[in-house]
């Protein structure tokens, strides 16, 4: 399949903004908070933010570009498994580092517990792993 089309594909029946009339694009970004220090890369001058309970596709990166690219700019993207061998089953997440703070706030607002395929995806800035 060429790209295009997988993107049908993968975004059939979801509700994410800018993917269908149901849920458009803001038109104005929000009011943007001041970034805490976790949030910025600093040896890529980059926002990173963490998407939870994503889906099973069969292209995740693809899935990841479509999703945030209307946005704006992508550094780079990264899907993650966390495989549950008890119960069997793959909990896929991800993170997507933004190159603009404005795009990346307005990403989490418009995509934050919006539904994809039957799931609701968690998506917000990414914290530091507690210990």
């Amino acid at each position: 399949k060429q790209w295009y089309q997988r993107r049908v594909d993968i975004t059939a029946g979801a509700n994410v903004p800018g993917y269908n009339s149901a849920a458009p694009h803001p038109s104005a970004p929000p009011p943007q908070p001041k970034p805490t220090p976790s949030v910025v890369d600093p040896s890529k001058q980059t926002y990173c933010i963490y998407i939870g309970n994503l889906p099973e596709t069969s292209c995740k990166c693809c899935l990841l570009y479509q999703l945030f690219g209307p946005f704006g700019g992508i550094a780079n993207v990264k899907p993650m498994a966390n495989v549950n061998p008890d119960a069997g089953n793959d909990h896929w997440f991800g993170f997507v580092n933004m190159k603009h703070y404005g795009d990346a706030y307005a990403a989490i607002q418009a995509l934050n517990q919006s539904t994809l395929n039957g799931r609701t995806l968690k998506v917000d800035f990414k914290t530091e792993k507690k210990k």
